[in-house]
């Protein structure tokens, strides 16, 4: 780090310390080429960290949040009054008229405006700053010229949901603290907003996953009715430093300091790390590379260990999304919302992000009717790729009624066997099959012709070039040809959508033939 870095992360960890966190004495903060500012074992220690050693504590009042909003300022749970101040940050009408992510976004806003007086300047003057677009602005604050390399992922499609969210919040903020004659307001501006949004949605935590049993409870008592615990998130100072991986051992401790006068989280780390070694949290298993660009701005590379590239496909019914823009969710699970296409199967050992989500889906079968209970059918070679509530979905909605009470007889007889082919698909059930085959090779070859439809020049022009009408492809006079990528976000965007179409055909070449990758793709799926 240069001088100016080292004497603003020299200054966050003196002030965080005196408000009671803890930096591991072995670990120092420093620039990486690749991942930015992340935590190291320092290079001059000679000896490593062993397992289960604590890497930081952050007490609960450094926190940053829509909590502080109640009570205009930094957290004291030492009474039992700590969250319901009637010295609230904004007027009573935009308490109530918004939902507490915006207030908190707000709340930001307002603290970094104050300045060197606000109490977490120490912490404010380490995050980009909002003129410095370029670094903090994740992929819906893109340029367009960045944006359009994205087009036709899901990343694409979320991108334009999230913008209109962020527009209709700011202005509806706005107004209310404008009608109110609010001092200041005007320099509440939308580019703060945006930084904001994006500094909450990168950086934050779930109150139920770094908050203790009692705080959480009476903190549930001073939230607005119909609001939950995790409709809003945390930022934690100097916490918050220590980068991404999913296969990061971890465990986030919640403890009480001297007197139960306050409470702290702990990074307590499970890996051995060696001086030098960054060291690493781990924000969920669960997370693929399309969430991970839209919320960090990042995506993991492919390796024979892990894979962490899917296709989202969205869960029939209403989005169960609190905040519904993707927005502050940094840590954490949550019932998904949809569907995963894996690029190998499933079950294989490095779809770790499918495996978390095989758990969340156990979770929610366990909690369902006995008549719920998952089928065999995803343990079919054809659906091998797709997650088997996927396939279940399906199953449902095309069987017959006397194909659905086989398809109970079969999943009873076979909840107990080692894999679907131990007593063998009934006959009855072929048709059924082969519709569940039909709509999701329709669905992936809709998905492949949006995506071919937008190539990045010097792209090998796979599906244009051959099989068009069984895959999908699209003629030339359709195709918007973009320049080769020529910055940053566009180099990202680029890899991600050949993940993506990776990804499909992958899991259309096991849907065509006997569910096993074949063919000219067989190395790259399997």
């Amino acid at each position: 780090m240069n001088q100016h870095d080292k004497t603003r992360f020299d200054a966050l960890v003196e002030w965080s310390r005196k408000h009671g966190a803890e930096l591991h004495p072995s670990l120092e903060i420093y620039r990486d080429n690749v991942t930015g500012y992340s935590l190291r074992v320092n290079p001059s220690f000679t000896e490593p960290l062993g397992l289960g050693f604590v890497a930081v504590t952050c007490p609960l009042s450094t926190t940053l949040s829509f909590l502080n909003v109640l009570v205009d300022g930094p957290l004291d749970i030492s009474s039992e009054s700590s969250f319901s101040s009637l010295n609230t940050a904004f007027p009573p009408r935009f308490m109530q008229s918004l939902p507490p992510h915006v207030i908190a976004r707000f709340f930001l806003i307002k603290e970094y405006l104050k300045g060197k007086q606000s109490f977490w300047w120490p912490y404010l003057a380490t995050l980009p700053a909002p003129e410095q677009i370029a670094v903090w602005a994740l992929p819906p604050f893109w340029p367009d010229d960045d944006v359009v390399y994205l087009d036709g992922t899901n990343a694409g499609i979320a991108i334009a949901e999230i913008q209109a969210n962020i527009k209709k919040e700011f202005k509806q903020a706005r107004k209310v603290l404008k009608e109110e004659n609010w001092s200041g307001y005007s320099g509440y501006t939308q580019l703060l907003y945006k930084w904001a949004y994006s500094i909450f949605t990168s950086r934050s935590f779930r109150p139920s996953l770094i908050l203790s049993p009692d705080t959480q409870r009476r903190v549930a008592m001073c939230l607005p009715e119909g609001c939950r615990i995790d409709d809003f998130s945390i930022l934690q100072p100097l916490f918050d430093i220590a980068n991404h991986s999913p296969t990061a051992r971890h465990a986030w401790d919640i403890i009480a300091t001297a007197n139960g006068r306050e409470e702290a989280c702990r990074l307590i780390c499970h890996d051995p790390y060696h001086p030098s070694e960054q060291v690493f949290n781990n924000y969920g298993p669960d997370k693929t590379n399309s969430e991970l660009l839209l919320a960090y701005g990042f995506i993991l590379p492919e390796t024979d260990a892990l894979h962490n590239d899917y296709v989202h496909v969205r869960r029939r019914g209403p989005a169960t999304d609190a905040d519904g823009d993707g927005g502050d969710s940094t840590s954490g699970q949550q019932q998904p919302k949809d569907f995963l296409i894996s690029l190998r199967p499933i079950t294989h050992p490095s779809s770790l992000a499918a495996h978390a989500r095989l758990r969340l889906d156990a979770i929610a079968s366990s909690l369902a009717s006995s008549s719920a209970l998952s089928s065999p059918l995803a343990m079919l070679p054809y659906f091998t790729h797709f997650e088997p509530a996927l396939v279940d979905d399906l199953a449902s909605t095309v069987a017959l009624p006397e194909e659905q009470e086989v398809l109970r007889r079969w999943t009873s007889a076979s909840k107990n066997a080692d894999c679907a082919d131990a007593i063998g698909l009934p006959q009855e059930l072929a048709g059924m099959v082969d519709r569940v085959r039909g709509i999701l090779a329709g669905k992936l070859r809709t998905d492949l012709l949006r995506l071919r439809s937008v190539r990045v020049d010097g792209d090998r022009d796979e599906g244009v070039e051959r099989n068009n009408a069984e895959e999908g492809g699209v003629e030339h006079d359709e195709v918007v040809v973009l320049p080769a990528p020529g910055s940053r976000n566009q180099v990202l965007a680029a890899e991600y959508r050949r993940r993506c179409e990776k990804v499909l055909r992958c899991a259309l070449e096991a849907l065509k033939g006997d569910g096993t990758a074949n063919g000219r793709y067989a190395a790259e799926c399997s």
